[in-house]
């Protein structure tokens, strides 16, 4: 069963341009792209860079260890889809941030 888990005030979150944030042992990068909240796995799948320090185009965060793309919306690697990451709803609710998890 899924849950909405709340991350944080956005006010208090630091974006460079990903914000990192922890849901039990799992960490998650959350991105502002087209004005939509975007949330994947933080790790890069290639060398466990956390994608949150990357930068953003085109609707892509690339890792900034080996320029691997990932695509916001579905997780995609450009590389090929054995490197895919976990993609994660997010919305924000009265100036926070949450995300849906799967209740694991």
């Amino acid at each position: 069963m899924s849950q909405w888990v709340d991350v944080g005030a956005i006010a208090d979150m630091k974006f460079t341009p990903g914000a990192p944030v922890k849901i039990g042992t799992h960490w998650i990068a959350i991105f502002r792209d087209a004005g939509e909240w975007r949330a994947i796995d933080n790790n890069c799948p290639h060398a466990s860079a956390p994608l949150c320090d990357g930068s953003v185009l085109d609707g892509k965060v690339v890792c900034y260890l080996h320029c691997w793309e990932f695509d916001l919306k579905s997780g995609a690697c450009d590389v090929g889809p054995q490197w895919n990451v976990k993609t994660w709803p997010v919305r924000e609710v009265d100036g926070r941030l949450q995300i849906e998890t799967d209740g694991a």
